[in-house]
């Protein structure tokens, strides 16, 4: 898998990452592929030292007004605090959360998302400013999803359909989205950041046929091992998925095919339904 032979420090900015966004097929120099970092949540000591040396980034509290609290070393603190991303991170940050919003609107609005960090001073995504863990979401209508419990192994089949409908509208507007099922280290929070723009899903990425192979356990039954192998199951179980969902073209090359899909299942994780 070639998310596991290259180190990720490339930095996105400017219309590079606006291509991005807009899933074109413009990829930042550096970025085609690339690796995701490993155990890259952090401790509160890190985020605050990298406060004082965000000189490049923006700093903000809320996203689209949506307050973004800290738990890693105080569980259920509401206590607001400085995060820095880059304004082009940011502007994703709130494409995804108005996603959110939108395909799980039955819940009620948002009340507030759980971080384990955005920037940080340390080398790959987090370092550049392109990158968020997230670790928990409340709605107002008092459903949550909580990476940071482990829910992805979560014994009650709509927890984990909830965790990856949250899952798949990260990966609506990041390339690279890290879960529970891809390593250990990320058991405890999603992880979603900029490297290899634009979306889509890639036979030979870990983490895409690792989310498939979920996707197709959790909401068809399919019965794959989650190895992150894209081999003939896989394929099938993919093909059934698209079919059902009544997805046409070829979302392994284009970002809007690609996008709709994880919609339509998201809709159905957070309804609680089967595919």
């Amino acid at each position: 898998m070639f998310e596991n032979n290259v180190t990720r420090r490339g930095f996105v900015t400017g219309a590079a990452a606006v291509a991005g966004l807009a899933g074109l097929s413009t990829i930042a120099p550096g970025l085609a592929s690339a690796d995701p970092k490993i155990a890259d949540q952090h401790t509160d000591a890190e985020i605050q030292a990298a406060e004082a040396g965000a000189l490049a980034m923006m700093t903000f509290q809320k996203i689209d007004g949506t307050p973004v609290y800290y738990w890693r070393s105080n569980r259920g603190n509401t206590t607001l605090r400085n995060w820095q991303c880059t304004d082009a991170f940011y502007n994703a940050l709130v494409a995804w959360i108005r996603d959110l919003r939108s395909l799980s609107s039955a819940y009620g609005s948002i009340s507030y998302i759980v971080s384990a960090g955005f920037y940080v001073d340390k080398p790959g995504q987090h370092g550049a400013g392109t990158a968020m863990d997230l670790d928990h979401v409340r709605w107002s209508g008092g459903n949550t999803i909580s990476p940071l419990d482990k829910a992805h192994a979560s014994g009650t089949a709509s927890v984990r359909k909830r965790y990856l409908a949250t899952e798949a509208v990260c990966r609506r507007r990041f390339r690279y989205v890290l879960d529970g099922w891809y390593n250990a280290d990320h058991a405890d929070h999603i992880h979603a950041d900029f490297g290899g723009m634009p979306v889509r899903v890639l036979k030979d990425s870990e983490s895409d046929t690792k989310f498939v192979q979920a996707v197709c356990n959790n909401f068809r039954g399919s019965g794959l091992v989650i190895d992150g192998d894209w081999g003939t199951n896989t394929q099938n179980a993919f093909n059934g998925l698209k079919s059902a969902l009544g997805v046409t073209g070829d979302p392994h090359t284009s970002s809007s095919v690609w996008q709709a899909m994880l919609s339509k299942i998201a809709t159905k994780g957070f309804a609680n339904q089967n595919i």
